[in-house]
This record gives structure tokens, C-alpha cells and sequence, in this order.
């Protein structure tokens, strides 16, 4: 039978549950059952959780506590969806200063930024560090899940529905708009779902296909303008040494790829080679060892200031 560790608690928050910061009298074991211990990364341990994340559900077996707890979390942003999506649409102000009318109306107006705070706070609840008998406890992934806002989340689709659920929107507008302008964009996404969020299935339509053509304009754009970078001739002159002569079309070529030395121009041979094999081998060989004396005296820096007609254009 496998033993299970307290963990180290401090002594000020010895009634504090670890998931959410509530007050706690009970202790959860991970995990569950003696039988998934093979199945987790540290050893199993016993730690304070409040009544209401005890009784939480998580979906299969978690491989550590740290993933476990963003099920607990993820829980609990479900179930308080609405009372968290009160800070995402209002303001402590805004609240203050609305005008709620009827008695149901006037209490809401009073107590939602309360809830709101009361629920954000036991979300954004990280608790103490980790320990059994003063050895910290391994196999936290950072990695893991979806970050937004400074709030982590099971995934990408978990951050989605949560925000459907606390603000009202719609699903599938915003789980398109995330498939086309990425998860990286998450907050440009999330607000052109609040302003669209009762829509028809037309005009769902309508809005993915204006967001389209935005990104394909951008993207054509970003194209014609790596085009146009690409097509510029630096006013390069040649460079003649004892040893060989650089050509200003080699010199180019090394300052776009930011090749400045002898070390990078050697990794990007393949490279440098597969830009001017339509010469023929001969030239592109005599280019490429005119350029590699040129790298090679560049490393003077009284040569670069003195001898060097293309020394601005390194800057």
C-alpha cells in the first residue's frame, strides 16, 4: 500500500486550501486511489482543500498535482463563469455608476463586483511552493496548457469556451476567428466576438470573410514588402585586396543575410552557393573566396574604418 505525504504546510496558512485560498478543515489525497500512483510524476501526497474543490470533478488521471490543480481551476472557472465575466464587461466604476432600477436589479448593481473579486481571487490563486519534510516537490510543467490574460488554462479550446460562457459570445465566431488570425492573437479575437455577439448565421459568415480578406491584405502586403527589401541594390563598390577581390554583388549578398564573419559565412556556404550556382561554378567559387578574404580583413577594425568603401552599409 503506498504512503502519502503531507505536505510542508506553513503555519498561517495551515486553513487554506492549496487549489483556491479558501478556508479548509479536509485534506485531499493525490491521487485518488493507491492504484494511479505508476501513473503520476512525484510522490503521492496529501495537501488542504476546501469542501467545494473536493467535490469538484477532473477528467481522468492527472500525472502530477500541478495538473490536477488546472483541472480544479478550469472547474471552477466554469462554474463561476458569470461571476467572472462581471470584470470582463464591466468596470468597478461603471458598476457604481449604473442605474439599476427594481429591487432584483439594485442588489446586482451591489453585489456583483464583490462576487466578481471573490471568484478572481480563488481563480488567480497560485498557493505556496511544494515541499515534503523540507524536500521540494519535482514536476512542475510551465509548458503545459494555455496562457491568457496572466490566467492559465487547460488549452487553447478550455480558454475559448470559458470566455463564451462569462461573456455571452459565440461559439463559433470566435473559435473561427482563433483558426485564422491564431492563438497568439487571442485578445484581437475576443474582442471582435464581444462586439458581434448575437448574430445570425449570415452574418457570422459575413464577419469571417471581412477578417479573411484583412489577414490575406496583411499578408500580401508583408510579402510585397520582403519583396521589395529584397530587391534593393546597396550602392556597393568592389573591393580590391592582395590577396583577392570582393565583388559588391557577394558583399551584398553577406549583409542581407546578416553573414559578418568568416564562422557564419562557412555555416551559410550551401546557402551562398545555391544564390549564385546560375553563374557557374568558376564565378560563384571566385565570389565566394573574394568574400571570404573580405569577412577575414574585416575583422580589423582600423581596415574596416580605413580600407573599406562599404563600411557604412555594415552599420
Amino acid at each position: 500500500m503506498s504512503h502519502y505525504s503531507l505536505i510542508d504546510i506553513p503555519f498561517n496558512l495551515r486553513h487554506t486550501c492549496w487549489f483556491c485560498g479558501e478556508p479548509s478543515f479536509d485534506l485531499l489525497s493525490f491521487p485518488k486511489s493507491s492504484h494511479q500512483v505508476r501513473q503520476i510524476t512525484h510522490q503521492p501526497i496529501e495537501l488542504p482543500a476546501c469542501k467545494e474543490c473536493l467535490a469538484l470533478p477532473s477528467a481522468g488521471v492527472s500525472e502530477s498535482i500541478w495538473s490536477f490543480r488546472d483541472q480544479i481551476k478550469h472547474a471552477l472557472m466554469n462554474k463561476y463563469a458569470k461571476h467572472l465575466g462581471i470584470g470582463l464587461q464591466w468596470t468597478k466604476e461603471e458598476l457604481e455608476a449604473s442605474e439599476f432600477h427594481g429591487a432584483i436589479l439594485e442588489g446586482f448593481g451591489k453585489s456583483a463586483w464583490p462576487m466578481y473579486e471573490i471568484a478572481k481571487e480563488r481563480v488567480e490563486y497560485t498557493g505556496w511552493d511544494l515541499a515534503v519534510d523540507g524536500e521540494p516537490l519535482d514536476g512542475y510543467d510551465e509548458s503545459c496548457g494555455y496562457e491568457f490574460n496572466g490566467v492559465r488554462y487547460l488549452s487553447i479550446q478550455a480558454c475559448i469556451e470559458y470566455h463564451v460562457k462569462a461573456m455571452s459570445l459565440d461559439l463559433v465566431l470566435l473559435e473561427t476567428l482563433i483558426e485564422i488570425v491564431g492563438s497568439e492573437r487571442f485578445a484581437y479575437a475576443l474582442r471582435i466576438a464581444e462586439l458581434n455577439r448575437n448574430v445570425s448565421y449570415k452574418e457570422r459568415l459575413a464577419i469571417v470573410d471581412e477578417i479573411k480578406n484583412q489577414e490575406q491584405d496583411k499578408d500580401d502586403l508583408r510579402a510585397l514588402n520582403e519583396a521589395e527589401k529584397s530587391s534593393v541594390v546597396l550602392p556597393l563598390v568592389t573591393v580590391v585586396m592582395n590577396e583577392a577581390t570582393a565583388q559588391p554583388e557577394a558583399i551584398e549578398w553577406a549583409i542581407t543575410h546578416s553573414c559578418t564573419t568568416l564562422e557564419s559565412l562557412i555555416e551559410q556556404e550551401d546557402a551562398f552557393f545555391d544564390a549564385f550556382e546560375h553563374l557557374g561554378g568558376p564565378t560563384a567559387f571566385a565570389l565566394f573566396d573574394g568574400l571570404q578574404w573580405y569577412l577575414a580583413a574585416r575583422r580589423d577594425a582600423v581596415w574596416c574604418e580605413e580600407s573599406d568603401p562599404n563600411d557604412e552599409f555594415w552599420r
